[in-house]
């Protein structure tokens, strides 16, 4: 069983995992992009993402060192990268819709897995979770621009208006 379940507001991050291991995350906040580990959860860090109030993030030095903790309030970040996860035993049939989102001063292109015969555009209005995984990003902030296999977007934060869904092909 996840560490996190049924914890709302728990701080994410903060106790280490029960195997020691740590996985690499970025977080996309208003100061800017801080890249570092967590401790490696067993469940999907969107649903994590979705019960905590925190997240807490150790950086790395230059020498490979432990770097500094960082804590930071979910309601201020926009967005986090974290590596692909392998699929689940559990896993279910999905479909893959593109979309456009802006977050704050972030713009992410990827596709979203949604249930079959969901409503794309209904589906991110109304999600009972304010974190949207997408896969196969393009992220740009500015004249920068990154790809990124995995990035989960704070729907709070999605300007409503730039959120684009792409229909996708038929024929």
């Amino acid at each position: 069983m996840c560490a996190w379940i049924g914890r709302i507001g728990h701080e994410l991050g903060a106790e280490p995992s029960l195997t020691g291991e740590r996985e690499p995350i970025a977080v996309f906040a208003m100061a800017g992009i801080v890249e570092g580990s967590i401790s490696k959860l067993e469940g999907r860090l969107s649903d994590g993402l979705s019960e905590a109030a925190r997240v807490h993030i150790r950086t790395g030095s230059r020498d490979g060192s432990p770097g500094d903790r960082l804590a930071f309030d979910l309601g201020e970040v926009f967005a986090v990268a974290a590596p692909p996860r392998p699929p689940s035993p559990y896993r279910v049939a999905r479909r893959q819709h593109a979309f456009d989102i802006e977050a704050g001063p972030y713009r992410v292109h990827g596709v979203a897995h949604l249930p079959l015969g969901a409503d794309p555009a209904r589906y991110v209005a109304s999600a009972p979770r304010r974190w949207l995984p997408l896969t196969d990003c393009t992220v740009s902030s500015g004249d920068n621009e990154w790809a990124i296999e995995v990035v989960i977007v704070n729907l709070d934060h999605a300007s409503r208006e730039r959120l684009a869904y792409q229909a996708p092909p038929f024929g």
